[in-house]
């Protein structure tokens, strides 16, 4: 369990769920907590690029915020300076 596979992805998985999550590719590494196994399987579609962009460039977004009240503060205080 210490190697980490880049195109699997690790979880605790309910024990009720663990048929279903074997028939979509996933295998048990172990027990898990209170009712639950550890298991491993293939990375969701379209996990690589949000590991590219953390939190779906939600990231980007908050930083063109805040450049934005940034240049309205500097006009505001431009102004007043006149």
């Amino acid at each position: 369990m210490d190697d980490l596979a880049h195109d699997h992805i690790r979880a605790f998985i309910a024990r009720t769920r663990v048929s279903e999550m074997k028939s979509r590719g996933w295998r048990v590494l172990g027990p898990g907590e209170e009712g639950s196994l550890l298991m491993e399987g293939p990375m969701p579609a379209g996990r690589s690029t949000l590991l590219e962009a953390p939190i779906g460039g939600v990231f980007e977004d908050l930083i063109a915020c805040a450049l934005q009240r940034a240049d309205a503060r500097d006009r505001a205080t431009v102004r007043r300076a006149a």
